[in-house]
């Protein structure tokens, strides 16, 4: 940045300048007095506009708030909670005149005395302008509705909210939003500034049951998200791949050389001047750098992209980039992109994503990637517990990237009037603020991942909202438990870890409580059963047609399946028939129980037991449900692969050579401990048994572990 520009003008907080004024011309105790005009008067001091039934409040008071009500038109406020209100006649205009004078004298005085937030700690602080125009946007007018509601059936003329019933008060105490209100209420009324008080319940009267009584609504039970539908990823992912693959590495590029000669433009001119000249850099880089893909082809969008705003009329598809606000659009889609990978990809929560440095991910010793962050929800640690993620390679190029986007941020400036910062403006923070429309957030400012997640999804032209259900940054995570508990064998341990969860219990909870997840869970894990057994089935057949040897499937079990394929092979000749593409199934469909059996143990062992048949794995040989964790290797429905056959091998050496260091030590205790794992090894293959059993030195190594037999002395 040039040295001989200016610095910017001392900030004035135009908030504290418009209180003051209003101080210096009216007392605090007299605002709940002050008619239309006087009224009028104070709210333009204040710099909340100057036209009568509408609070506006400009953009400078909102430091940087999302609000979008900045010009609450208070009457149209009241009149829609009219509406809402069961009285069948018309409300009077002056009713509704009143409502809109006591709904501008409660704002003014959220804005001149401190009347606390939502916590306890700050009870004593004066409200933030964002809040005001969130409280006289809904709470405020809901609960003046119903006082003109009471008031238009009393015959009394003075006040408003004294007309409320006990009944409206539990009503509107049973809810946050309007409970915090009618606190605010009677705090003002013990200061000493408001006299138009609901009334408070007294205990000592006795409850009259003619009278009209509430019944407390039940408790709002909230919905949990949902899993994020298969067809809305199947067609946004496609997408969010070409944002990150094809457009990221152009947009890196473009970005690290706008840092590197921003300096040549002049900053103290206008933004139009400089919004031109930026546009005339981004459209000579083009020229020199055009934007291509993986194939070395003209980058193109393949599907509809938005890039602007479409203010004035612009294209809100124009491409290639041409302005600030283009480039701005088009940072924001990518690192939004970049946030829907790692949250798809680490199944974390929100707190833990959002938290992760720009050097997150490093090798490890064994060669791969792995995400090193932090988790907070159930750590008892105030800073957190580390942890740790398996990085796949697109969550490094993803990470990676934007890592380059914020330190590119870093330099670029807020606004073309601010100016290129001076410091990095986001530290090692991986996530930052970047504003669409030319602007990025204040230093320090992190992402608003939800918000970031739908605008996202609104520019690649997908529904912000799939199955009915605004995008969230927790459905991911219901996603992957979802996805992992239908197809993964041991899916609860493995997403524990995964989830970060202390118990079991936590993750089961993520597959069992959707009756639909659990419904599909079950029926994948039945076809899933159906197809492995029907491909050992179909290696027998094809073996005995080939006249090949068969495959080497051990246990006590895997004679059954020879036996069951040469018996449906010779059923089919009978009936004139042939060995077809579908015969296996068939016969998986019989021999499981249409997925009833054929119960993965471990890998490559299998329990073919169905309920109803014996087992060794159940006390007393019950019928019931296989007990897996108790296989027996002895056991008839006991069936290993042959392709455990070569691990297997491979361990019993190595025991071998544990039992031969064991003999040599003198640790005999150690050497039957080895021969027996390894003799429970050779067990599932017959062949091996034969085999190391005929061996003389594994003769020798048992004759070490026997008794001597005392009678021989």
């Amino acid at each position: 940045m040039n040295a001989s520009i200016a610095k910017p003008p001392i900030s004035i907080d135009i908030e504290a300048e418009g209180r003051r004024a209003v101080l210096e011309n009216f007392k605090v105790e007299n605002i709940q007095h002050l008619g239309r005009d006087d009224l009028l008067v104070a709210k333009i001091l204040a710099g909340h506009g100057s036209e009568w039934g509408f609070w506006t409040t400009p953009e400078s008071m909102m430091k940087g708030s999302t609000i979008s009500f900045r010009n609450i038109n208070l009457r149209k406020r009241l009149v829609d909670y009219l509406t809402k209100e069961s009285f069948t006649a018309a409300y009077p205009d002056a009713l509704i005149d009143e409502g809109v004078l006591m709904l501008t004298r409660l704002a003014m005085l959220m804005k001149l005395v401190p009347t606390g937030g939502r916590t306890i700690n700050s009870k004593g602080e004066r409200l933030k302008p964002s809040s005001i125009v969130q409280y006289i946007h809904t709470p405020c007018p809901q609960i003046i509705a119903r006082a003109i509601r009471r008031k238009a059936n009393s015959l009394a003329s003075e006040g408003l909210f004294q007309f409320l019933t006990e009944a409206d008060i539990l009503e509107f105490k049973a809810y946050k939003r309007t409970r915090i209100q009618i606190e605010r209420l009677h705090t003002l009324v013990s200061r000493g500034i408001w006299s138009d008080a609901p009334p408070q319940p007294d205990i000592r009267q006795i409850t009259n049951p003619s009278t009209e009584t509430y019944l407390p609504k039940t408790d709002r039970t909230p919905e949990p998200y949902q899993p994020l539908p298969n067809e809305w990823l199947a067609q946004i992912g496609p997408r969010v791949l070409w944002v990150i693959e094809e457009m990221g590495p152009n947009l890196l590029r473009l970005l690290k050389d706008m840092v590197d000669s921003f300096k040549w433009a002049d900053l103290q001119r206008s933004k139009s001047a400089i919004g031109n000249e930026i546009s005339k850099f981004i459209t000579d880089h083009l020229e020199i750098n055009p934007w291509l893909n993986r194939s070395n082809q003209p980058l193109t969008p393949p599907f509809k992209l938005t890039t602007a705003s479409g203010k004035h009329g612009s294209n809100t598809c124009e491409w290639p980039p041409r302005t600030w606000e283009h480039i701005t659009n088009l940072s924001v889609m990518l690192q939004a992109a970049h946030f829907f990978i790692a949250l798809l990809l680490t199944a974390g929560r929100i707190s833990e994503i959002s938290t992760l440095s720009r050097d997150c991910i490093k090798i490890s010793r064994d060669g791969k990637s792995y995400l090193y962050g932090y988790t907070y929800k159930l750590a008892d640690n105030f800073f957190g517990d580390a942890r740790t993620w398996p990085a796949p390679d697109i969550l490094g190029q993803c990470l990676g990237q934007q890592a380059r986007l914020a330190a590119a941020w870093d330099w670029l400036p807020n606004s073309l009037e601010d100016g290129q910062p001076q410091a990095s403006r986001f530290s090692n923070d991986l996530w930052i603020s970047i504003g669409a429309g030319g602007k990025a957030g204040a230093v320090g400012c992190g992402l608003h991942i939800n918000s970031a997640l739908k605008y996202l999804a609104l520019r690649l032209d997908m529904d912000p909202a799939p199955g009915g259900k605004n995008i969230h940054a927790h459905r991911f995570r219901k996603t992957i438990g979802r996805l992992a508990g239908i197809a993964l064998f041991n899916s609860p341990l493995v997403l524990k870890r995964l989830f970060g969860h202390k118990s079991i219990e936590m993750t089961l909870h993520y597959i069992l409580c959707d009756p639909s997840v659990r419904e599909e869970a079950e029926n994948v894990l039945r076809e899933l059963r159906i197809m492995n057994c029907a491909e050992a089935l179909e290696e027998i057949h094809q073996a005995l047609s080939d006249g090949t040897a068969l495959p080497g499937h051990g246990g006590p079990g895997a004679a059954r399946l020879i036996t069951a394929v040469h018996n449906e092979d010779a059923k089919l000749h009978q009936a004139g028939r042939i060995w077809t593409e579908g015969s296996a199934y068939d016969l998986a469909l019989l021999l499981t129980m249409q997925g009833q059996g054929w119960r993965l143990v471990k890998e490559n062992i299998i329990c073919s037991k169905v309920p109803g048949e014996n087992g060794l794995c159940q006390q007393k040989r019950s019928k019931g449900e296989p007990n897996t964790a108790n296989c027996q290797p002895q056991c008839d429905n006991r069936i290993v692969f042959a392709r455990k056959r070569r691990d297997v091998e491979l361990s019993i050496e190595q025991y071998l050579d544990i039992a031969r260091q064991a003999r040599d030590d003198g640790q005999l205790l150690v050497l039957a401990a080895t021969l027996e794992n390894a003799q429970d090894e050779w067990m599932n293959f017959s062949d091996l048994a034969e085999k190391y059993q005929a061996d003389p030195e594994v003769k020798a190594l048992f004759a070490l572990c026997e008794e001597p037999d005392p009678e021989a002395d």
